[in-house]
């Protein structure tokens, strides 16, 4: 994720209608990263997903946000643009059908904390029974972190989204609070399920996702236990005690400065520290064991960890193991980038079907000059699809960045300070005109 990745948009032709859409579309992408930060969500997924084995965004069209438009004097009401709006889910929080093989689900569950009043501006119809709703520090479902219990005004929120199939052609959507208040019910007002997953590897016969992380618990376990030995050793016996002989008629005479004198008997054994400090080596060797174990297992070396081996000196040797741990994690890669791509197509299809008054966005065109362009869902009617370019994962380490320097220097490519510290900087050789 330290790349924001590069999503393009895709129109069914090639006309110039098609095309000049396209770039909007593009712009607008752009614009959700940056501006509606879907980058910190997209981030947080993948996190999600390495702990917890899934990760999921969610993503909704909020009638009610943006800017004032219009005003209805029938229902006095105010007509808003609507928006966007992104929200992290946790594996705890979304439920499906367990007997599945795969992930293609037909219907979804989810759970999420809103505010009991904003529910009751939302739905005064329903205030009476928001009101008796236990809130989510009164709950005892499961949660990501429940570290206390302090009093809030949050409460769980479900909603139910069932696909299109032959069983539901328009599909369904269920907003409920409890098996008995239903502020919403409607057909799938979203081409698909808005609920987007991502998993480092699949838990395979289940629809559940698999971290290597889980096979880092027990490991983790031994390794904390070690560690605790050690420590409790050293806390117990840090300060030495003195061993003296019984009847050994000690006695201590001070001399200038801090230095002092003991006198004794000799012939009763001598007087000398008792170490109990030292903890045997075979414990640091298995941790030592024990940590090599886990960085096999989880394929994240101590290149990548910032910690390397002293053996490894040339750019080009933590180049390669730096890019073994890279490949190691590719599978993850290849679930970031479908998620990435299915969310892009995603943000189209729900500002084609729900943009229907016009919206301003600030697009970034050529040479990142921000322009505010006036949109609706027409103005990118013909782009149906957004794909992900995917760049070398190596170019974006400081250790890939150190090898391509290298080898642009040996070439002769790189002939000034500047170049060099551009390719180490941006991953890219700047050409000058007078170079070409």
């Amino acid at each position: 994720t330290a790349t924001r990745p590069a999503m393009k948009a895709r129109a069914v032709n090639t006309d110039y209608k098609s095309l000049v859409q396209t770039q909007l579309a593009n712009g607008l992408l752009d614009y959700y990263l940056r501006e509606k930060r879907l980058e910190k969500y997209l981030k947080v997924a993948v996190e999600q997903s390495i702990v917890l084995g899934s990760g999921y965004i969610k993503m909704d069209w909020n009638a009610t946000a943006g800017e004032v438009y219009d005003f209805d004097e029938a229902l006095n009401v105010e007509i808003r643009e609507g928006d966007l709006e992104f929200s992290n889910l946790s594996a705890f929080d979304v439920f499906f059908d367990t007997n599945r093989e795969d992930d293609n689900h037909s219907w979804i569950i989810c759970r999420s904390y809103k505010d009991r009043f904003d529910l009751i501006a939302k739905y005064p119809e329903h205030e009476d029974e928001i009101l008796r709703l236990p809130s989510k520090n009164q709950s005892k479902s499961f949660a990501t972190f429940n570290f206390h219990a302090d009093e809030t005004d949050l409460i769980p929120v479900y909603e139910f989204y069932h696909r299109r199939t032959e069983a539901v052609p328009d599909g369904l959507y269920h907003l409920y609070l409890d098996h008995d208040i239903t502020l919403l019910e409607s057909p799938l007002p979203y081409r698909n399920i808005p609920v987007y997953c991502i998993n480092p590897a699949k838990y395979l016969g289940t629809p559940y996702g698999y971290t290597p992380m889980f096979d880092l618990i027990g490991l983790q376990d031994a390794v904390n236990s070690l560690y605790s030995t050690i420590l409790t050793n050293q806390t117990a016996f840090g300060v030495q005690n003195i061993l003296v002989p019984q009847g050994a008629n000690v006695s201590v005479s001070e001399l200038t400065g801090s230095l002092n004198v003991i006198e004794y008997n000799a012939q009763l054994g001598e007087i000398k520290p008792l170490n109990l400090t030292q903890s045997p080596p075979e414990v640091f060797q298995f941790i030592q064991v024990l940590e090599k174990a886990m960085e096999t297992i989880s394929g994240i070396n101590s290149v990548a960890r910032g910690n390397a081996p002293e053996n490894l000196k040339s750019g080009n040797a933590l180049a390669l193991v730096q890019s073994m741990a890279l490949q190691y994690v590719s599978g993850l890669q290849q679930s970031y980038v479908a998620m990435v791509e299915d969310i892009g197509t995603g943000i189209i299809n729900i500002l084609k079907d729900h943009a229907s008054v016009p919206r301003v966005a600030a697009i970034v065109g050529k040479n990142n000059r921000t322009e505010l362009r006036e949109f609706t869902g027409d103005s990118i009617s013909a782009v149906n699809r957004v794909v992900v370019d995917v760049a070398n994962p190596l170019a974006n380490t400081t250790a890939g960045k150190v090898q391509m320097a290298e080898q642009l220097l040996q070439m002769g490519a790189i002939k000034t300070p500047e170049q060099y510290f551009s390719v180490l900087n941006t991953g890219q050789l700047d050409v000058m005109t007078d170079d070409i």
